[in-house]
């Protein structure tokens, strides 16, 4: 009924002869200029932060390093600011101009997974690791004889995976005339069963986990897990955080929520009239905010999201390093594809309740303040069932967090989103007992 009644007022926003103008003016500066600006600002400011030796260099180590979990590339020994920046335009300027090439709309999933891919750009994912799994996801499309189009929302979501690629290039003690080949022929692998698993996972969370690729590359990761473990390699998921570059990191994530929140209005003035239609939503997969209400909104959405993260960052003193950075990065993106202020903060509380009576400590721990952002996965949880079974999910899921990365061995970047998938299977089912609601109906099992 609540999707209906957003669905109404899109309807009804697009019967304005002048209203609908606007929007597609604003929608064309978007989908042809905004993510080309943003790519340009990005590389323009790592220029400007360092020498393009530096930056090189920078580039180079980050290409080359093994990348699990937890890998902060703005770290000096590593990659530093400058060419952590142009890693993140390199990668995006990659899925832009694909997207562009299979002529595919901009809808809130492909939304969140541009922003999830600029935010772990900062912690993982590189386009020499992400590139195989594309590959891997092309020859599936052959396969099934199916456009590789229609695997594109997969697609985006699957670079979570891309440790695996790098860890066998450049984390085991192989020549790389081997170990380099093996990297691509593990990652066209795991790239080519993805959409398979992905499909089926989605039945276990019952669409209540917005991670549902995290989730079913944490399964995948697993394999990886056992299979080294058992050969004998080492899996070191040492933490390698740098928190220096926090204030310039802070700014950036403002901006760009301000940026949004004014491009909602100066799309639709009326837009925070018809902000309240979206937080009725429950965000169950799959709901894509811009289908179900309008551009302006999920501009809103986003923006104000994104000031969310930052309010409770400062009240926790949380520091904005890459990885930190990538978790607020991909809230904002969901706000095109399942979160909103009202379900994520019932899942946010939660965690913070949890970090408090534990004594877990939210400013050191990077874990702990990654659990803080990421734990919006489970936000439909809220949507569905109410603010207290969100806090509820967000409870649970600091307690299951820590074990997700010792299952998967820190090659799903998703962690928290592999946790979601288990805290949804287990409190769900719970939920619906308790509230006699019976399982809602037609949920699309793609992520």
């Amino acid at each position: 009924m609540v999707e209906k009644r957003c669905e109404k007022w899109y309807t009804v926003s697009r019967i304005d002869h002048q209203e609908n103008n606007m929007h597609l003016k604003y929608q064309a500066f978007e989908q042809k200029l905004l993510i080309p600006i943003l790519l340009f600002a990005m590389a323009a400011l790592a220029f400007f932060i360092d020498e393009p030796m530096t930056i090189w260099g920078g580039l180079g180590r980050i290409y080359t390093v093994p990348g699990l979990l937890v890998t902060d590339f703005l770290s000096p020994e590593i990659g530093g600011l400058g060419a952590t920046l142009m890693n993140v335009a390199i990668i995006l300027a990659f899925n832009f101009i694909l997207i562009k090439i299979l002529k595919i709309k901009f809808s809130g999933p492909v939304v969140a997974g541009l922003f999830t891919i600029a935010g772990f750009a900062f912690f993982g994912k590189t386009l020499l690791n992400t590139a195989p799994i594309y590959l891997g996801i092309y020859l599936y499309s052959l396969y099934s004889k199916t456009p590789f189009k229609n695997f594109i929302i997969v697609a985006l979501f699957a670079t979570g995976i891309g440790p695996i690629v790098s860890f066998v290039m450049f984390g085991i003690n192989l020549a790389f005339y081997i170990s380099i080949p093996l990297g691509i022929v593990a990652g066209i692998f795991t790239g080519f069963f993805i959409q398979i698993i992905a499909t089926n996972a989605m039945k276990f969370h019952m669409g209540y986990n917005l991670y549902n690729v995290g989730f079913t590359l944490g399964l995948l990761a697993m394999l990886y897990t056992g299979f080294f473990k058992i050969i004998g390699v080492n899996l070191n998921t040492g933490v390698v955080i740098n928190n220096n570059h926090h204030s310039i990191l802070f700014v950036i994530v403002l901006f760009i929520s301000v940026f949004s929140i004014a491009s909602a209005f100066l799309n639709d003035p009326r837009v925070l009239q018809k902000y309240p239609g979206l937080l009725k939503m429950s965000g169950r997969l799959v709901s894509d905010f811009i289908r179900e209400t309008s551009q302006p909104v999920v501009l809103l959405n986003i923006g104000l999201l994104g000031l969310l993260c930052l309010g409770i960052g400062y009240v926790f003193a949380i520091p904005v390093n890459g990885p930190i950075f990538g978790g607020m990065m991909t809230v904002m993106g969901f706000g095109a594809f399942g979160k909103h202020l009202k379900n994520s903060i019932a899942v946010m509380t939660g965690t913070v309740v949890a970090s408090f009576l534990f004594k877990l400590d939210m400013q050191n721990s990077i874990g702990v303040g990654l659990g803080v952002f990421f734990v919006t996965a489970l936000a439909p949880v809220a949507g569905r069932f109410g603010f207290f079974a969100g806090v509820l999910a967000g409870f649970v899921h600091m307690i299951v967090l820590p074990m997700a990365i010792v299952f998967q061995g820190g090659f799903d970047l998703y962690n928290n989103g592999f946790a979601a998938g288990f805290v949804a299977a287990v409190l769900v089912p719970v939920l619906e007992v308790i509230t006699s609601k019976g399982v809602e109906k037609n949920v699309v099992s793609r992520n």
